[in-house]
C-alpha cells in the first residue's frame, strides 16, 4: 500500500492506534526489565507518555503537520515518566522541531528529517548514552528512513524500511549491552518505541489494533493482579467526534453493545456530531478500536482503577494548606510509602511528591511542586535513578533556581535533607548535601518475578533477592537470611549505623526480630527501625 503523504489529522489517529498498541503491550515490554524485581516499568511509563501525547495531539485544533507535531511534543513534556518516557519526550520533542513550520503534509524525505531530529534530541538528552539502549534502535531507524526516502520519497516505504531496521538493530541489542545479553532479553525502551512504529502503520493501513500480544525475545512476565475484587481494571473514556457519517441511535447502539461485551458501566451519549464513550474494560485499546470505525477520538482517558483502589490506603502526597510565608530555601522529596513520607516531613521537606518504582512521578508532577515550594530556591532529591532524568527536566522547565541532588535511593534522600543547613548558601548546600550522600549505601530485599542470570547469580521466579546500591547480589528462599547476607556484603569496618525501613505487608515483630539479629552479627554497630511503607521492597537498609 502506498501513502505518499501524511497530513496533521493523520498524524492525530497514527497516535491515537499507537497508544492503543502500546497500552496493550505494556506488560510484555515490563517484561523485558533487566533486574527480576517487580517494578518493571518501562512499559506502563511509555505507555502514560504516549497516551498524554496522543490526547494532546487530538486537543490541538489545527490540522496542521507542523503544529499537532508540536502540541504531541508538548503532551509527550507533560505526562513524561521515568527515563523511557523523558527519553520518549524528547524523541518527539526532536520530531515536532523537524517539522516546525511545515503547513502542508510530510512526505518521505520530511518524515526522515523529523527522526533525525528526534535521535538528535533524544542523545542530548541523556548525560551518558549507551548504545544497545532505545537510543540505538531510533538512531538506526533515522538512518533507514533517510537511506529509504533518498529512493522513494513515499512515507508508507519509508516507515516500513523503519520497522524492519528497527526490528533488526532491537535483535542486536544484548551484543551491545552485556547486561542485556546476561538476562537474555532485548532493550525494553526499544522494544516499545518499535510497537509505536508498528502502530503508526496500522492506523495508515487501517488495520484494528491485534488482539495478541507482541511475540518479545526472552522471558516474558506474569503479573499477579492486584484486587482481583476489580474485575475490568480500566475506566476508559473518550470522545467521538468529526464523525464520518451522522450518528444516529443505530450507531450509538451497536457501540453500546460492542463495548458491553468488553466491560461494564458502558455509558454511550449524544448523537449527530460527538458521542460521549465510557466503559470499564481489561481491553482499552479494543474500546477505543470500536470507537475509531465511527470517527475520530478526543480527550482519551484511560485510568487503572486497581492500581488507584491500591493507593487509596495512602496519604496523600501533600496536604492542601493555607499559603505558606516565602522562604530563603525549600527541599522537595520524591517517596514511595506512607512511613518514608513522614520522616522528610520530619526532616524540614516541603514537599513530598509521591512515587517510586512501580509509578514514576511525571515531569508535571514534580514541576508543580516546585512552583507550589515557597521558595524560589528548591533542592530536589528524585530519590530514584529512574526519576533523575524527569527531576531534572522538571528543573529546566521552572524560572525558580532549582538544584537536583541525583539520590538513587530513599536512604540517600535522608542523608541529603539531613545535610541541609539554613545558615549556608545555596551553593554551599549543594556541595553538602551531594557530599553526604555518597557516604550511604543502600540495601533492598524483594523478590524474583521471573528466572534470570546477573553477575554470576541464576534465580529463579519467587526467589528472594537482596540489591546491594542497585546490584542483585544475594539470593535464597527465607527473608530474613537474604537479609544478613545481604548486610554481610554491605558492612566494613568503617559503618556504624544500620537503618531498616520496612515495606507495606511486612510485619512490626518480623522487622524486630531482623532488627536483634542483625545487632547479633554486628554488635559493634548501632541498628535501628522505621516504618517504611514502600511498596515491592520487603526491607530497604541503609548503611552509614
Amino acid at each position: 500500500m502506498s501513502v505518499n503523504t501524511i497530513g496533521g489529522h493523520q498524524l492525530k489517529d497514527m497516535l491515537g492506534v499507537a497508544s492503543a498498541y502500546l497500552e496493550k503491550n505494556k506488560k510484555a515490554i515490563d517484561a523485558l526489565n533487566v533486574f527480576p524485581v517487580p517494578d518493571g516499568d518501562t512499559g506502563v511509563n511509555m505507555s502514560l507518555t504516549l497516551a498524554t501525547a496522543s490526547r494532546e495531539a487530538r486537543a490541538c485544533a489545527s490540522d496542521s503537520i507542523g503544529d499537532v507535531a508540536n502540541a504531541m511534543s508538548m503532551g509527550s513534556l507533560k505526562g513524561a515518566r521515568g527515563n523511557s518516557g523523558v527519553i520518549l519526550s524528547q524523541i518527539f520533542r526532536g520530531f515536532a522541531r523537524g517539522v516546525d513550520g511545515a503547513s502542508g503534509e510530510m512526505d518521505g524525505v520530511l518524515l526522515a528529517k523529523a527522526m533525525r531530529g528526534g535521535v538528535e534530541a533524544a542523545y542530548k538528552a541523556v548525560m551518558k548514552p549507551k548504545e544497545g539502549t532505545v537510543l540505538t534502535v531510533v538512531r538506526s531507524m533515522a538512518e533507514a528512513a533517510e537511506a529509504a526516502s533518498a529512493r522513494n520519497n513515499d512515507v508508507m516505504y519509508v516507515i516500513d524500511a523503519m520497522i524492519e531496521m528497527g526490528e533488526e538493530t532491537l535483535k542486536k541489542t544484548p551484543e551491545m549491552l552485556p547486561v542485556l545479553k546476561e538476562a537474555g532479553v532485548v532493550d525494553a525502551g526499544g522494544m516499545g518505541l518499535l510497537v509505536i512504529i508498528r502502530g503508526f502503520k496500522m492506523a495508515l493501513m487501517g488495520e484494528p489494533v491485534p488482539e495478541e500480544e507482541v511475540q518479545i525475545t526472552g522471558p516474558s512476565l506474569v503479573a499477579e493482579e492486584l484486587n482481583t475484587d476489580i474485575e475490568f481494571g480500566y475506566c476508559t473514556e473518550f470522545f467521538v467526534k468529526q464523525p464520518k457519517g451522522n450518528l444516529g441511535e443505530a450507531q450509538v447502539e451497536q457501540l453500546r453493545k460492542a463495548l458491553e461485551k468488553l466491560g461494564d458501566c458502558v455509558l454511550v451519549v449524544g448523537g449527530g456530531d460527538l458521542l460521549k464513550v465510557h466503559v470499564h474494560t481489561n481491553d482499552p485499546g479494543k474500546a477505543l478500536q470500536h470507537g475509531l470505525s465511527l470517527g475520530y477520538l478526543s480527550a482519551i482517558k484511560i485510568d487503572n482503577m486497581r492500581e488507584q483502589n491500591a493507593n487509596l490506603s495512602e496519604t496523600p502526597s501533600w496536604e492542601e494548606e493555607p499559603a505558606e510565608p516565602p522562604k530563603p530555601f525549600a527541599m522537595i522529596s520524591v517517596s514511595a510509602g506512607e512511613g518514608f513520607s513522614t520522616v522528610f516531613a520530619d526532616l524540614g521537606v516541603d514537599r513530598v511528591v509521591t512515587g517510586g518504582q512501580s509509578m514514576n512521578p511525571s515531569i508535571e508532577d514534580i514541576l508543580t511542586a516546585i512552583e507550589e515550594a515557597p521558595s524560589e530556591n528548591i533542592f530536589v532529591f528524585p530519590n530514584n535513578k529512574n526519576i533523575i532524568m524527569a527531576a531534572q527536566q522538571a528543573a529546566e522547565a521552572s524560572e525558580k533556581n532549582v538544584a537536583v541532588i541525583a539520590t538513587r535511593s530513599l536512604p540517600q534522600g535522608i542523608s541529603g535533607a539531613l545535610a541541609f543547613n539554613p545558615e549556608m548558601s545555596f551553593e554551599e548546600n549543594v556541595a553538602a548535601m551531594n557530599s553526604a550522600i555518597l557516604d550511604v549505601d543502600c540495601g533492598q530485599i524483594t523478590f524474583a518475578v521471573r528466572n534470570s542470570s546477573m553477575n554470576g547469580l541464576t534465580v529463579e521466579e519467587g526467589d528472594i533477592i537482596g540489591l546491594f546500591n542497585g546490584d542483585m547480589v544475594v539470593k535464597g528462599q527465607e527473608t530474613q537470611e537474604v537479609s544478613l547476607q545481604l548486610l554481610e556484603q554491605m558492612m566494613n569496618e568503617d559503618r556504624e549505623v544500620i537503618s531498616i525501613f520496612y515495606g507495606e505487608g511486612v510485619q512490626e515483630e518480623d522487622a524486630n526480630a531482623l532488627c536483634e539479629a542483625l545487632e547479633e552479627r554486628f554488635p559493634d554497630c548501632e541498628v535501628q527501625v522505621y516504618f517504611g511503607g514502600q511498596p515491592v521492597y520487603y526491607y530497604i537498609f541503609s548503611v552509614e
